[in-house]
C-alpha cells in the first residue's frame, strides 16, 4: 500500500458537480490532463438546495472517483478547485469546505489510496436543509431525480 506523504500531489475524490459529465466537470476537470478511477470513500452525503452535494463525516459508502492530474498541470487544477469549493487554506474563516486527506478505495482491485476530498463545514446547515442520500451516491440521486 502506497502511503503518500501530505506534500505529494495527492488525486482528488469527487462525488458531485464535478464527476464526469456534469457542469462543474466540464469547467474544472476536462481541460487538464487527468485519469478518472471510480472508487469509494467513507463519509455521509446529502443533496444541498443549491443543487450539488455536502459531504459531511459518517460511516457509509460514498461513490464518485479519484481524478488524478498530469503533474504539470496539478496545482493549476488543485487551485481551480479551491476557489470552486470555497476553500482559501487550512482553518480560514471564509471556508465553505475544508479540504482534508482520506483513504479511498478503488472500485475493482480495493486498492486503498489517500486522496484530498472537499468536506463541508456547517454540519448544521446540511442536515437542515439537504436530502440525505441513503445509498450514497450523487449520480443515482440526480438521474432519479429526474425520471
Amino acid at each position: 500500500m502506497n502511503m503518500n506523504n501530505q506534500y505529494d500531489k495527492l488525486p482528488v475524490f469527487v462525488y458531485g458537480t464535478l464527476l464526469t459529465g456534469f457542469g462543474n466537470y466540464r469547467n474544472y476537470v476536462k481541460p487538464y490532463q487527468h485519469e478518472a478511477t471510480p472508487a469509494m470513500i467513507q463519509g455521509e452525503i446529502y443533496h444541498l438546495p443549491a443543487g450539488y452535494p455536502g459531504l459531511l463525516k459518517g460511516e457509509q459508502g460514498i461513490v464518485g472517483e479519484i481524478v488524478t492530474f498530469a503533474p504539470d498541470v496539478y496545482e493549476q487544477a488543485l487551485a481551480g478547485l479551491d476557489e470552486l469549493e470555497t476553500y482559501y487554506g487550512e482553518g480560514d474563516s471564509r471556508n465553505e469546505y475544508e479540504r482534508i486527506i482520506v483513504p479511498a478505495t478503488v472500485e475493482g482491485t480495493g486498492q486503498v489510496v489517500n486522496v484530498y476530498v472537499y468536506r463541508y463545514l456547517d454540519q448544521d446547515l446540511v442536515k437542515q436543509t439537504g436530502v440525505h442520500i441513503r445509498h450514497g451516491n450523487w449520480r443515482r440521486y440526480i438521474q432519479e431525480q429526474s425520471e
